[in-house]
């Protein structure tokens, strides 16, 4: 199994550290049932600031014969929620780029409600070729270097251990099935609809556990850190197979490595750390039986 990831870095960003702010207007359908943001839209809200940057730069300083020929595919992304998050807040979001490799490119994110920093996060969009991933073009790497942040950040490792790869390693199941409002404009399902899954995912989990209570889950069991990686193109139409394990558990959090597949073949993976105690009710001997296998 992966070691557990630290949730929150030591250093919190401040909106100076960013290259770009953008400003995000939360909607009421961003709430999820405490009334708070949900992660979900949280990596909604990267989505956003990512293709708003890549659109500026592109626009600014790439032909448009070699724009036809850039191919960035989002590989993975993270959120870690640091504070709560009102619809009534007023929130920024810092970008910029932290890492450009070979072929890949990573973005850092915060969300700040005023000088408070409230989520923080990550992505790696890899450029495709033919052939699977491809050097990046050196247009490509001369319109992103005004986004680039001082340092350069460690490389992402991906998720893909091969105990995650194996559908039967994962004890709860749920079948999904692709709507056609999941696609978007490359014609596979969205990334932010993907996170979306898994998150419902872990609430089937909890309601398989509290007895499919009314309402749905207890508020405070959604996760406070969500990673996900995407290892293959979901497709419209289709049924995929959620599967969900409890990797862990401590005092105080549990954690979930949760994997998408198509068949035996795993298309996608997530791990997410949240509380398994809401509202005085206590989940963690009950999340015990779902522990990973293998």
């Amino acid at each position: 199994m992966t070691t557990p990831r630290t949730a929150v870095a030591r250093h919190l960003p401040v909106p100076a550290d960013f290259p770009v702010l953008i400003d995000e207007t939360p909607r009421y359908s961003d709430l999820d049932t405490s009334r708070r943001i949900g992660r979900d839209a949280l990596v909604r809200w990267f989505e956003d600031a990512r293709v708003a940057v890549e659109y500026q730069s592109f626009g600014a300083d790439i032909t448009s014969r070699e724009r036809s020929q850039i191919r960035l595919f989002l590989a993975s992304v993270q959120v870690d929620v640091l504070a709560p998050l009102t619809v009534a807040g007023t929130y920024r979001v810092g970008v910029g780029i932290t890492r450009m490799g070979t072929s890949s490119v990573t973005y850092s994110y915060a969300v700040f409600n005023g000088a408070e920093c409230v989520a923080v996060g990550s992505s790696v969009s890899v450029h495709v070729g033919e052939d699977g991933a491809a050097p990046l073009p050196e247009s490509l790497r001369n319109a992103l270097a005004s986004l680039q942040m001082p340092g350069e950040a460690e490389p992402i490792q991906p998720l893909r251990e091969t105990a995650t790869l194996v559908r039967e390693h994962y004890p709860f199941r749920l079948d999904v099935r692709t709507r056609f409002t999941d696609v978007d404009t490359n014609r596979h399902v969205n990334n932010v609809a993907l996170a979306r899954w898994y998150l419902d995912g872990l609430a089937e989990l909890h309601l398989d556990v509290l007895g499919y209570p009314t309402g749905g889950p207890l508020d405070g069991l959604e996760p406070s850190s969500l990673r996900v990686d995407y290892l293959s193109e979901v497709h419209y139409p289709g049924i995929y197979q959620l599967r969900v394990g409890v990797v862990s558990i401590d005092d105080h959090t549990v954690r979930y490595q949760c994997g998408l597949f198509d068949g035996p073949r795993c298309v996608g993976l997530a791990d997410a750390t949240g509380a398994h105690r809401a509202q005085g009710v206590g989940l963690a001997d009950s999340l015990a039986p779902w522990a990973m296998r293998g």
